[in-house]
């Protein structure tokens, strides 16, 4: 029986910084990957056609399907779209689906598994990673700002809408989580040593996270009434405000981007304030 359908976008090949200079990457990706399978759980990787033939090398209990095309165009590189990711999560018909980031290393035993899952029976929930400086290291600070596993039951994301958001690029998880809180769909941030992330610097350009941001803007546009319900504060919304007037406007003797980048970081934060409002951790 599936209790939950998990999918993912393994990429044919990861760099991360290993102990004397040594490139980590490969056994950290292999490590990941075999961390996932569990009884009960469905594991996808959702990959650009010309992705499939490197992945031949996927543990047990890893399935490979095709991703829709057009992420390349959008974000200049090969990807999966999260809509698409998530609807492959959602056809197998379990009844908790959900998306995790391919560099995500489990540590949950049988009770962390058991807890997640109850608790994403009836609400989204929303993972913060452990940052490690080592793949033997099993201790480090949480990052606050992103959510590399959620979760979810399979009706809520039948309502969720993640048009125009990609894997591996910025804002994905910001969104899905706010457009759960504007549909009024209860959502918890989990911080779990369970979840470990080898830290390496960021590999997301400036031109894809601009574009994403514009993507955000575009969804909270005709919701601008809702988002007062959800009582962000005066910053917030001024913040959003602000971007809906920026974020697509073309550059007129004034570097809007660089302002756009300044207050879509400022309406990051306050989007992690408002999920955090309901926060447990997971030891």
């Amino acid at each position: 029986m599936t209790d939950v359908a998990l999918a993912t976008s393994i990429p044919p090949a990861m760099r991360r910084p290993g102990p004397g200079g040594q490139d980590a990457g490969p056994a950290w990706r292999a490590a990941c990957a075999a961390s996932w399978p569990a009884p009960g759980w469905r594991i996808l990787t959702v990959n650009p056609a010309e992705e499939l033939a490197a992945l031949a090398d996927l543990p047990p209990g890893i399935e490979a399907i095709p991703a829709a095309p057009g992420v390349a165009e959008a974000f200049g590189r090969p990807g999966t779209w999260v809509w698409d990711a998530l609807g492959q999560a959602i056809a197998t018909g379990a009844p908790v689906v959900g998306i995790v980031n391919a560099d995500i290393l489990f540590d949950l035993d049988d009770a962390r598994r058991a807890a997640l899952l109850d608790r994403a029976r009836t609400r989204m929930v929303a993972c913060n990673r452990m940052d490690v400086g080592h793949p033997a290291q099993d201790s480090g600070p949480f990052y606050r700002y992103g959510y590399d596993l959620v979760l979810m039951p399979r009706d809520v994301a039948l309502r969720i809408d993640m048009r125009g958001f990609a894997l591996g690029v910025p804002w994905w998880d910001y969104w899905i989580l706010l457009d759960a809180l504007l549909g009024a769909m209860p959502v918890e941030v989990v911080q779990t040593p369970g979840l470990r992330h080898l830290a390496h610097k960021a590999a997301w350009q400036r031109p894809a996270w601009l574009a994403a941001l514009r993507g955000l803007m575009g969804h909270i546009a005709p919701r601008r009434a809702a988002l007062t319900g959800l009582r962000m504060g005066i910053i917030a919304e001024a913040t959003a405000d602000l971007l809906m007037a920026v974020a697509t406007a073309p550059e007129e003797g004034y570097p809007l981007a660089d302002l756009a980048e300044t207050a879509g970081t400022r309406f990051g934060i306050e989007v992690v304030r408002l999920a955090e409002r309901h926060a447990w951790t997971l030891d």
